[in-house]
């Protein structure tokens, strides 16, 4: 049952991003100058044109990663989640050594740098 929930969660969230981005492309499309009917409301009380379209194209393509292709993407979405069930996260002690050779790797390598820096600097000194 959790997992309905997320997966709910997830398309709730699919389909306002999904919204958003919609509406604005039906703005451009529907105020090109030709046409021009991006603010053009059907009825009074209702919203502009363009919110209409953006959100019928968000619901369509919302549905259709729902319940399209028989499920696949349900099932996938479902697989994303059992993995990311399996993410454990570092004990205190493993990101204490982590870290620490992160930092010891980055100053190795600043040494590096600026001793390759040094020898081309002067190579370059004595070729001009």
């Amino acid at each position: 049952m959790k997992d309905r929930n997320i997966i709910f969660a997830s398309y709730i969230v699919f389909f306002l991003v999904l919204l958003y981005f919609l509406t604005q492309m039906s703005d451009a499309v529907l105020g090109i100058r030709a046409i021009d009917v991006a603010d053009l409301r059907l009825i009074s009380f209702l919203p502009p044109l363009k919110n209409i379209v953006g959100f019928f194209l968000a619901a369509g393509l919302t549905l259709y990663f729902w319940k399209g292709r028989k499920g696949f993407y349900l099932d996938q979405l479902q697989k994303a989640i059992d993995e990311l069930k399996k993410v454990v996260a570092p004990t205190k002690e493993e990101t204490k050594v982590t870290t620490i050779s992160v930092f010891v790797f980055v100053g190795i390598m600043i040494v590096v740098f600026v001793v390759f820096d040094l020898i081309w600097s002067n190579l370059a000194r004595l070729i001009y």
